[in-house]
Parts: C-alpha cells; structure tokens; sequence
C-alpha cells in the first residue's frame, strides 16, 4: 500500500521543493498539493483517513499551520502532522496538535529522510496491531487502531469502529482486554474498552469520544486517568524528538 501524503503550502515553490524531496527519497509515495488550510481541511473532513502524513506550512493566510492541524485532528486523528516552517516560533504550539516534528525551511534533505524513515516506521507499528474474532461462523479481522471503543451488552462483545460501524462478538471484555494492546486502550469501566488515542476530552467521570462520553468508575478511575496522563506526555515528548 502506497503512502498517502498531503503538503499543504502557500508557496508554489515549497511545495515544489518539499515534493521532489519526498519523490527522491521514495518515488511510489502519493502526494496531492494544496494551496490553503480551507481546501486540506474540507478534504480531511470530508473523508477520513484520507491522508496518513501531512506536511504544513505554518504562516498561511486565513488558515495558519496550526489552525488547520487542530481542525483536522476531530477527523483525522491518527495522522502523522509534520510541521515546516521558516521560524521556530510556533513550535511550543506545534506539539499541542500532537504534531510527530517540526522542520524548519530550507528543508535538508538527509534530515527528511531520517524523519520519513521514523514517520513510516511509526506507521507501520500502528498497522500491525490486530485481533481476530468470530461471529456467526464467520471470521473477522480489524486493526485495533480503527477501534472506537469496545462494549460489553448483553453477553456480546460490541466493537465500535471509526467508521460509525459496530462489530459484535461472543467473548468475555477481559479476555477482550487482553488482546488488544496495552500501550493504545484503556480499561475505564467493567463494560468499557477505550482506545485512547481516539480521546478528545477527559472529565472526573467519563473520557469522551467524539460524541459519546464513556463512564469511568471508581474502581478504574486513577488508573485510566494516569494512563491516559502517561500516554500525553510520552506522545508530545516522542513527537518532538
């Protein structure tokens, strides 16, 4: 499967430049150019996981870099944001949209062949983790990274995906639970799975996803909070390496 990947620059010259350097390092590679953070996020918004790397330019009218990332991420939330600028000034900002690096102009081209190389490693970590099921003699197998949340109902085991689908299947959520890899969801409630990169807002007694606020109990409280706390620092520190 071919890297999708979106730049995103007001300047015909950058984008130019930035393409022939990713061309360079791996010619297979898919790139779509844009000239605004209105057109990339309408897109985004549009279709998810349209994109798995997008490259930014931060100074852009209307839109800045930042701007468009943070609008993006209630879409897109796996993807890989990669920030180039001719100014570190923006770089504390940067890393609050969970950017992977920021990468100042001119780009070097040994420099982004490094970052590729961590960026599709770090893409394919993500793409290994599975579970296999069955349900109604049927088998099924999905990526754990495409996984909401995970219920418990009824004696059945309820996976709800990132395409607003909901895969069911016979199982118990803690042999569910120990299944799914451990560093991507968290335990919140004795009916709840969550992954925790799909969390967009914590509160005292639910983590919310999207539009659906997941009970946290007392029993799990500290724990999935800390792991979620754990999760944030490790992501931002990694993302700016």
């Amino acid at each position: 499967m071919s890297v999708k990947i979106a730049i995103c620059d007001d300047s015909p010259e950058d984008i130019r430049t930035l393409s022939k350097a990713l061309y360079s390092y791996n010619d297979s590679i898919e790139i779509t150019e844009y000239s605004n953070g209105e057109f990339l996020v309408a897109d985004c918004l549009e279709h998810d996981n349209l994109f798995d790397i997008l490259f930014l330019d931060i100074y852009m009218p209307s839109l800045n870099g930042i701007e468009t990332a943070t609008k993006i991420r209630s879409a897109m939330k796996d993807v890989i944001i990669i920030f180039v600028s001719s100014s570190n000034e923006h770089y504390p900002e940067a890393f609050e949209v969970f950017a992977f690096n920021y990468i100042i102009k001119p780009v070097n081209p040994d420099k982004l062949s490094s970052l590729m190389d961590q960026a599709l490693m770090n893409m394919s970590k993500d793409r290994r983790h599975q579970i296999q099921f069955s349900y109604k003699s049927k088998n099924y197998r999905i990526f754990c990274r495409d996984i909401l949340y995970v219920e418990s109902r009824d004696k059945i085991i309820l996976f709800h995906m990132v395409d607003n689908t909901t895969m069911p299947c016979y199982a118990k959520l803690d042999v569910i639970s120990k299944q799914l890899p451990g560093d991507l969801f968290i335990r919140t409630h004795q009916s709840f799975i969550v992954n925790i990169f799909h969390i967009t807002e914590m509160a005292d007694n639910h983590f919310r996803i999207g539009p659906t606020a997941i009970n946290i109990s007392k029993k799990y409280q500290k724990v999935a909070k800390d792991k979620y706390y754990d999760y944030l620092f490790t992501h931002m520190n990694s993302s700016g390496q």
